[in-house]
């Protein structure tokens, strides 16, 4: 396995469909453009105005840019059509209640298993005296 904290393969499918696809894209963006510009990984801080590869430098960034917005937006949108997919693939006794619709916000959430071990400390439950 590449990736230990990878068990199954929804999660590897998961990881794959929310990966670092943008960060990835937008630093071989900047690293391509330096290369045609200079041929090293330095970029200049403008664009040259006479280089052979101008027309290619003028269209990376934009380029790249648009498709690393387009997959935020693809991704976005697959996260709420995952969540309604999943609502309704349920049993209606099953379903959780829409947030809008909710009479008592915190009635479905009990913590089963643990003993308050696994929770998180708040500042301030400290007791100063207990040494």
């Amino acid at each position: 396995r590449f990736i230990p904290d990878i068990k199954t393969y929804r999660e590897a499918l998961l990881c794959g469909h929310f990966g670092p696809m943008g960060v990835g894209a937008l630093f071989l963006a900047i690293e391509a453009r330096a290369h045609l510009e200079t041929e090293s990984s330095l970029p200049l801080p403008q664009p040259p105005d006479h280089s052979p590869h101008k027309k290619a430098i003028e269209t990376v960034w934009p380029v790249v840019c648009f498709v690393v917005l387009g997959s935020i937006m693809v991704h976005g949108l697959s996260v709420a059509g995952i969540s309604v997919a999943g609502h309704f693939s349920r049993g209606k006794e099953e379903r959780a209640t829409f947030v809008g619709s909710e009479e008592e916000p915190l009635l479905g959430m009990i913590h089963e298993g643990g003993g308050g071990e696994s929770e998180p400390s708040v500042s301030g439950d400290e007791d100063p005296d207990a040494e």
